[in-house]
């Protein structure tokens, strides 16, 4: 077996899985956030560009979090104090990202579609002592960077908060029913601006992995689509942390293997490309499925759409 492929699978479900986490927040809030692309753009750049200039990773890595949360505070104010629909407010987000970060490519780094630097450091790789030599388990647990371990790290913290926390408890409330909530004296705007808040964190971080560890390079429009993914998987587990990142998972192996087999079986690369996004399409595909059962079975069942 390629054990490779395992490394890569986990590498490569590390961006899906931060956003993820930020979706599953704001999902549970009631919010279908859709504007994840664009918080992890302006997060990329912000990291890449930030780490150019100043040559600290961990000034890179606050700039990145503090311009995706800002770009969320943005989306917040539109949705919740503005009324705004969140689908046209989340793409509006997504194409703001894309734009500023084309225009500061070129205005800032002076490039038009890549900028990489050799003045750019990147995340060392961590090599866990003992289990780097045991077959499987070496190539699932070690020879990543750190913010591959906060990151599944982050799946049983954002599942605590949920399930085990009064704030958690608050946050559900909000989201399955929010006039009972507001009844019982809870801010519900306030929880659902802290939901889109954690959100843009959370997104902060996959930016930053995107362009200092994955790959040491910001391109424009480089988050290809991982947030539309991450809801895939988030509408797939039903919001379930958990379950949701084992799903990113799956999606990070689908990706592996499109990258490795065109290698092994001669195919056209640009078929097997198409891998992931087949297996995002037959997620979906099972979700609206499994809904119609259930709407069938119990009736039908509200989601706030903002």
């Amino acid at each position: 077996m390629d054990f490779d492929i395992l490394n890569s699978a986990v590498r490569i479900a590390t961006p899906l899985i931060f956003a993820a986490m930020g979706g599953v927040v704001t999902y549970q809030a009631g919010m279908l956030n859709i504007a994840l692309d664009g918080f992890m753009i302006v997060a990329a750049f912000t990291a890449i560009a930030t780490a150019y200039l100043t040559g600290s990773l961990t000034i890179a890595l606050i700039g990145a979090i503090v311009a995706s949360v800002l770009l969320a505070a943005l989306m917040a104010v539109f949705n919740i104090r503005l009324r705004a629909n969140i689908f046209i407010a989340g793409t509006a987000i997504i194409f703001l990202g894309n734009s500023l970060t084309a225009l500061l490519l070129k205005g800032v780094l002076g490039q038009d579609g890549v900028f990489t630097s050799d003045r750019i450091p990147n995340f060392p790789v961590i090599r866990v002592p003992v289990v780097d030599g045991i077959p499987v388990l070496g190539a699932l647990l070690s020879g990543h960077t750190i913010l591959v371990y906060v990151a599944y790290l982050s799946v049983p913290l954002v599942a605590w908060s949920l399930y085990r926390t009064r704030w958690g408890l608050r946050l559900r409330v909000v989201g399955e029913a929010p006039e009972a909530a507001a009844a019982v004296g809870i801010d519900v705007d306030k929880i659902k601006f802290q939901a889109m808040l954690i959100s843009g964190l959370f997104c902060g971080f996959a930016g930053a992995y995107l362009s200092l560890a994955y790959v040491t390079l910001f391109a424009r429009e480089m988050t290809a689509e991982r947030g539309l993914i991450a809801l895939a998987a988030i509408f797939f587990a039903r919001g379930n942390p958990y379950r949701t990142a084992l799903v990113a998972v799956l999606f990070g192996g689908a990706t592996a293997l499109s990258v490795r087999l065109p290698q092994v079986t001669g195919l056209a690369p640009q078929l097997l490309q198409l891998i992931p996004y087949v297996v995002t399409v037959l997620a979906l595909v099972i979700v609206g499925w499994r809904t119609t059962r259930a709407r069938n079975r119990y009736g039908a069942w509200r989601f706030d759409l903002g």
